[in-house]
């Protein structure tokens, strides 16, 4: 392996999360998602299992972000789409500082969660709710809402040997405090799916800043 090939994989992967992270549009996410399949094909070739279980945690949460993405699109188009859309695209815009995640010496990835969460509370609450019902919609919602969970605390229990106790119990409140106002019946199912799109951009673009801070040492 080349100081070369290392130098190109990092920049490579630097450039195209860069893109992706400043427009998040699909054609942007996809790119990124195939530079993550190249990165984890070429990581395992060069037999470093530790970084390739990174990158690949990074593709998962990329494809799912991806495909959530597509899926409220489709709803969108068929189930209240004024509404729905004001909410899509507010939801992807800000979710965190572009440059804080490329260029930060060393990041705080729980901050960078943090953050995210409380920007999803704030989101929540800036907004008016009308109560309604939709199959397809809660269908949606009740598929994604326990993944998004269980995704933000397996994001959370990876940091256990970097941060304190406290900073762990901080984030698991947190999500439960998120998900509880989400629950609240007069939340328009509409702008429940629009945070689930927030929240999974939240673990698509910490997963991949984890990824680039553990790229580091190659180049």
């Amino acid at each position: 392996m080349s100081a070369g090939d290392e130098i190109a994989v990092v920049e490579g992967y630097r450039t195209t999360l860069r893109d992706c992270l400043a427009t998040l549009d699909p054609a942007a996410v996809l790119r990124l998602r195939g530079e993550l399949q190249v990165l984890s094909r070429w990581l395992a070739v060069q037999k470093k299992s530790a970084l390739q279980r990174t990158a690949d945690e990074a593709l998962d949460a990329v494809s799912r972000f991806y495909l959530y993405g597509q899926e409220i699109d489709g709803l969108r188009a068929s189930n209240r789409s004024a509404e729905t859309a004001s909410y899509y695209d507010l939801a992807s815009v800000g979710v965190l500082a572009v440059e804080n995640v490329l260029t930060a010496g060393h990041p705080s990835l729980m901050r960078f969660l943090m953050s995210g969460l409380s920007e999803g509370l704030m989101f929540l609450g800036s907004r008016q709710y009308v109560s309604g019902s939709d199959a397809v919609l809660l269908a949606s919602w009740r598929k994604h809402s326990t993944a998004v969970r269980d995704a933000l605390w397996s994001l959370v229990t990876d940091f256990r040997d970097l941060e304190s106790l406290g900073s762990i119990r901080a984030a698991r409140a947190a999500i439960d405090e998120l998900f509880a106002k989400f629950d609240d019946p007069g939340v328009a199912l509409a702008t429940r799916l629009a945070l689930l799109y927030q929240l999974y951009a939240l673990l698509a673009i910490i997963r991949c800043a984890e990824l680039l801070e553990d790229l580091r040492g190659l180049a």
